[in-house]
């Protein structure tokens, strides 16, 4: 058959047939170049033609964990390297918490390659993606806290549990904070700082290659919390309403700006500076009263990617 002479209603429909034969019966390319009396090569160039011209569309059913068009629709509206929506419009609360916290580990342990390091802050959503870490045959990581200690109602979401449950899933090493998120005494807090052991964990920590943390909303600012009122000034207590959220125990002003309070002198953690340079700033966040916060954290480059949920990404969206 001479193709350069078919007519375009010819052409379209020796197309259509070379594509109903490969992907509908399945046949080789180089059985359907024998009946066409061509080349393996130019079927294959002809079956990539059937495709420009959309006389093949190729459909990809996603599984329904994830929702690829909300995926997409973050990426086109922020400054975000990767997204995760995991789909749970009729999930219960505690069934979406499950899913996303799987979605979350699953994500996270492709990044975690062999000699990887991973930063990991504090709290319960964090707790859902550490504890399904599948078990790694061998593939050493280093585990870094990369914030003080706060103690909270479930001691298995505190950061150094969960560090350690991390470095347990990868035979990994584990670098731990021994000390307070916040301190009072500013000569205290530079003299912890130069300690040794603290020294080890924040030279360890400037090698991270991925962190994940949560976000806080207004509900839960430092500043209003019982636990945290004896590091608070008078100012500080002034210039609440002024504050929107939290990041790695950064108070956040309004604009999503680290704010100009006195907790903020006194808090241990790696400095926001380093931790823009990581390549893999992940934030594990839902719930509406959070989007505000998100959009912000998003905005100023605190987090670069996002695991969220279908509710909270639509309200991103809106």
């Amino acid at each position: 058959m001479d193709f350069e002479k078919l007519s375009k209603k010819e052409r379209h429909d020796v197309l259509t047939e070379m594509a109903d034969m490969y992907y509908n019966q399945g046949k080789t390319q180089m059985e359907i170049a024998d009946a066409f009396g061509t080349t393996r090569f130019k079927i294959a160039r002809f079956l990539q033609d059937a495709r420009n011209e959309q006389i093949v569309e190729i459909k990809i059913n996603y599984s329904d964990e994830q929702n690829k068009t909300l995926e997409q629709e973050l990426l086109q509206q922020y400054p975000l390297k990767n997204t995760i929506v995991v789909n749970t419009q009729y999930s219960s609360y505690a069934d979406s918490c499950s899913k996303v916290g799987q979605a979350g580990a699953a994500y996270l342990n492709k990044l975690l390659t062999e000699n990887a390091t991973l930063g990991i802050t504090w709290g319960k959503t964090i707790q859902t993606v550490i504890n399904r870490l599948p078990q790694a045959v061998h593939n050493p990581v280093s585990v870094v806290q990369i914030g003080g200690h706060i103690s909270l109602a479930n001691p298995s979401a505190e950061s150094r549990e969960l560090v350690r449950a991390a470095a347990f899933s990868h035979f990994g090493t584990p670098y731990y904070m021994n000390v307070p998120l916040y301190i009072n005494d500013p000569q205290l807090r530079l003299r912890l700082l130069a300690e040794p052991d603290l020294y080890r964990t924040f030279c360890k920590a400037r090698d991270m290659t991925v962190f994940i943390t949560g976000i806080g909303g207004t509900s839960s600012l430092p500043l209003s919390n019982p636990a945290f009122r004896p590091y608070l000034s008078a100012r500080d207590i002034e210039k609440a309403k002024n504050c929107m959220g939290s990041i790695l125990g950064y108070v956040l002003d309004v604009q999503g700006r680290i704010a100009d309070i006195d907790l903020n002198q006194k808090v241990i953690t790696l400095p926001m500076e380093d931790l823009l340079g990581v390549s893999h700033r992940i934030a594990v966040v839902y719930g509406r009263h959070k989007v505000p916060m998100i959009k912000l954290a998003i905005r100023q480059g605190y987090i670069n990617e996002l695991i969220t949920d279908t509710d909270t990404a639509l309200l991103l969206l809106d």
